[in-house]
């Protein structure tokens, strides 16, 4: 669905005059987060809520956020599956009825008795999986019309005294007045990190990075939606890369509400290039491994004990100077056609869902010969532009862009 699709944030988009944002301003995004106290104590926030945060691009991070705030409502649940049932007029949906056992204040204030919820993402899927392995059959009867026999067999699982309750996400969608299920979550040591807390914490981290050691960040892209973020953070200052162009520094805070780490920081790196148009590119690029993990932090980890972690930050400096040694072989490429058969050999040989369905656009754009490193870099972001508005598949092609740009002996 296009409203839960990735949005892009860059530096064209930004509102007039965002040189960033005041503490006080943006510690108002986690006004309703039960861990407020313990993060504004934890992060000695009283003692900076006077101070500006000098970050172009944050004030407007905030206002999209506010916005997505406003239209999305996100609330957890815990159903048993005697609760459950399935469809509504118009097709497949997991309804959740006796809303007033669950105790939820959003739905008891809202006088919500059940609702009917769209599956999104993968929510059917895992929702299927957790009842005896069904998914793959449940879908097969949703897709040929058998709604009666799905049904059926959910009331004959309902008479078998099995463990079924579970916490879902559920997203409502104040404009419309619908309901989704965005996902299955865990019922026990899961704290909801969620895009707020990203952006409060990865700002504030920074800052106070950029007051003890005398450097400058600005956000340079983010790619969001209402529960998954990547904030691209870039330093000021770029080195040079011979024959070339340059290379900058950033650092990736990203956060699944979900699935993955809660929170987690990366050094990356873009090669900013020119191309025959003379036009300037940047090509953001990644490497797969652990060796650019700045910090991370997980949903089962407690507000005090994720805290600790944001000391990592002092690796940053480390992390870029290994990166920045493996980028420097991209100078020594020969035969930039043989670094594009690698290419196409990583997307022909892909398994990953995100790259199948792009993957016959994509061989397309690589069928067309190279004859330098600039046209070869020039590929790769006419490849983005295929896939830019699906963050996995920008993921995935951040860490073939490195392992195959980078790799020595070329």
């Amino acid at each position: 669905m296009n409203k839960f699709k990735l949005k892009s944030l860059n530096k064209s988009n930004r509102v007039q005059n965002d040189t960033g944002i005041n503490v006080k301003e943006l510690i108002e995004l986690i006004s309703n987060s039960k861990y407020k106290k313990q993060i504004q104590e934890l992060l000695e926030i009283e003692k900076i809520k006077d101070e500006f945060i000098e970050i172009p691009g944050a004030k407007t991070l905030i206002e999209e956020i506010k916005k997505l705030n406003k239209k999305f409502v996100k609330i957890d649940i815990n159903s048993k599956l005697s609760d459950i049932s399935f469809f509504d007029d118009k097709g497949f949906t997991i309804n959740f009825n006796n809303l007033s056992e669950t105790n939820n204040d959003y739905f008891d204030k809202n006088n919500y008795k059940s609702i009917t919820t769209i599956p999104i993402y993968s929510a059917s899927r895992d929702f299927f999986s957790n009842l005896f392995n069904m998914d793959k059959y449940a879908q097969s009867l949703i897709n040929n019309g058998h709604n009666d026999i799905l049904s059926t067999n959910l009331e004959i699982i309902k008479t078998k005294k099995i463990n079924f309750k579970k916490k879902f996400r559920i997203i409502h969608d104040t404009n419309e007045n619908k309901f989704y299920l965005r996902a299955i979550t865990s019922t026990n040591n899961y704290y909801n990190y969620d895009n707020n807390i990203t952006v409060v914490v990865s700002l504030l981290v920074l800052h106070n990075e950029m007051k003890k050691n005398n450097i400058k960040y600005s956000i340079s892209n983010c790619e969001y939606n209402e529960s998954r973020i990547r904030i691209f953070y870039e330093s000021y200052g770029k080195k040079k890369l011979e024959k070339i162009g340059y290379v900058k520094n950033l650092i990736e805070v990203s956060n699944d509400e979900i699935k993955r780490e809660a929170l987690r920081f990366t050094g990356i790196n873009s090669i900013i290039f020119s191309s025959k148009s003379k036009k300037s590119n940047e090509l953001y690029i990644k490497p797969k491994n652990t060796k650019s993990l700045i910090l991370s932090i997980k949903h089962n980890q407690s507000p005090e004990k994720a805290i600790k972690e944001l000391g990592n930050i002092d690796r940053t400096n480390e992390i870029h100077k290994e990166l920045y040694n493996d980028i420097e072989n991209v100078t020594k490429i020969k035969d930039a056609e043989q670094i594009k058969f690698l290419i196409r050999r990583k997307i022909e040989n892909a398994k990953r869902e995100e790259i199948k369905k792009h993957r016959q656009k994509i061989l397309k754009v690589l069928d067309k010969k190279v004859k330098n490193i600039i046209e070869l870099l020039d590929t790769f972001n006419k490849i983005e532009l295929i896939i830019s508005t699906d963050i996995e598949a920008k993921e995935y092609l951040r860490y073939i862009a490195y392992e195959t740009l980078t790799k020595k002996n070329k």
